[in-house]
């Protein structure tokens, strides 16, 4: 019985096309807002996970406030005045299990050569960084403790195209904060993958020698501390020690210590919250979808009362009727869903071919969106669908 409803529901829907399609393009539209902008969404959150996961393995990370794991957000005061001292990080080396610290403070400003300008992330680094995250060179050295107080610079291949084009920008001298710099080296960046924050990330970075700069710039303030520990430390006890070793001169609001792993629950936290209310928002589309649906199958449940009254006639209960006109609006919101997604699809080949964006179309985002689709058309059918089971049919044989 219900195979044979289902028959006769596509059967309807094809002679009536032309209303099914305009119907459906509500519900295609709210399927294609919350499959892209969820799709999006994902692929942010994938790209910022592996820019995380790019700092290194067994990675700690120092940051000059106190920050709440629970918390939606990173503290205001992350961009206020840092407490941390080289003296810290000289002594959590001293912390069993920890192989090397490295401090780091981002300078600042663009990198500039003649009248061209690049604006990679500025960042003086101390020689032990390259350990802790080993980097590619394309051409030249990295400085060493040997030239660490000189005014040397390593470039990142992306600053330096921008800079000298194809040519070799070995050797020449950039000004960086209104300070001459010799470029040593020169790293591989992988501009190529087209990352969303490549330009913003360790895929684009100036490094300048820590000593050196801050020589030059006696205020400059730790911004991280970067910890190496052994492949077989445990991380939250290790974590704890740090604390612990900091706390001895700071104040527990001046410093927080990260894990790899806590770095990424608080980006996936963030992006969790974010994912529910742009889905919350674009499912407005789909109630507008939704009530489109319902009018149409309102208007063709009038205009097929004597059909509705023949069915009665002929020995058709109030379960047959309702289940027809329902399997109708389902089929209706799946054309619309399908049609969205197929949609959705293709916007995000086009987005992942041409742009920095990657969105992730999944298997189970696709089983959401159809599943969204069915339970609009179950939603908005109901009423429609009982208003034709309720039809008396005597009343509904004498309507024309």
């Amino acid at each position: 019985m219900i195979l044979r409803n289902l028959g006769e529901a596509f059967r309807n829907a094809r002679e009536q096309w032309q209303r099914a399609v305009l119907t459906a393009l509500g519900v295609m539209v709210g399927v294609v807002a919350i499959t892209l902008l969820i799709g999006i969404g994902r692929g942010v959150r994938a790209d910022m996970t592996q820019q995380v996961k790019d700092l290194g393995v067994n990675l700690l990370v120092v940051f000059p406030a106190r920050i709440d794991p629970s918390a939606l957000a990173f503290n205001p005061n992350m961009g206020g005045m840092s407490y941390l001292k080289h003296e810290d990080s000289q002594r959590i080396e001293r912390v069993q299990g920890v192989v090397r610290a490295s401090v780091l403070s981002f300078t600042g400003g663009g990198v500039r050569a003649g009248e061209k300008e690049a604006y990679p992330i500025n960042i003086a680094a101390e020689p032990d960084w390259f350990s802790i995250r080993p980097v590619t060179l394309k051409e030249g050295k990295l400085f060493t403790s040997e030239n660490e107080s000189q005014a040397v610079a390593v470039l990142g291949s992306i600053a330096a195209e921008e800079l000298f084009g194809k040519g070799s920008a070995l050797g020449k001298e950039v000004t960086i904060n209104g300070k001459p710099y010799q470029i040593i080296g020169i790293t591989e960046d992988l501009a190529d993958e087209k990352s969303l924050f490549s330009e913003f990330s360790f895929q684009n970075v100036a490094y300048v020698p820590w000593a050196g700069f801050k020589k030059l710039n006696p205020q400059a303030q730790i911004d991280r501390i970067m910890v190496q520990t052994e492949p077989n430390a445990e991380p939250k006890a290790l974590t704890k020690q740090i604390e612990t070793t900091l706390g001895q001169r700071l104040d527990e609001q001046q410093y927080s210590v990260f894990t790899q792993d806590q770095l990424l629950g608080l980006i996936y936290r963030m992006m969790s919250i974010l994912e529910i209310l742009v889905t919350g928002l674009t499912s407005i589309a789909l109630f507008v979808g939704g009530v489109g649906i319902m009018a149409i199958m309102l208007m063709a449940v009038n205009e097929r009362s004597r059909e509705i009254g023949i069915r009665k006639t002929y020995g058709a209960r109030r379960a047959d009727v309702f289940v027809l006109f329902l399997f109708e609006a389902i089929i209706i919101s799946l054309v619309g869903g399908g049609a969205g997604l197929l949609l959705s699809m293709g916007v995000s080949w086009v987005l992942a071919t041409y742009t920095a964006v990657k969105p992730e179309i999944s298997n189970t985002l696709v089983l959401f969106s159809l599943g969204i689709s069915t339970a609009v058309g179950i939603v908005f059918g109901l009423v429609p669908a009982m208003n034709a089971a309720r039809k008396n049919p005597v009343e509904a044989m004498r309507s024309e």
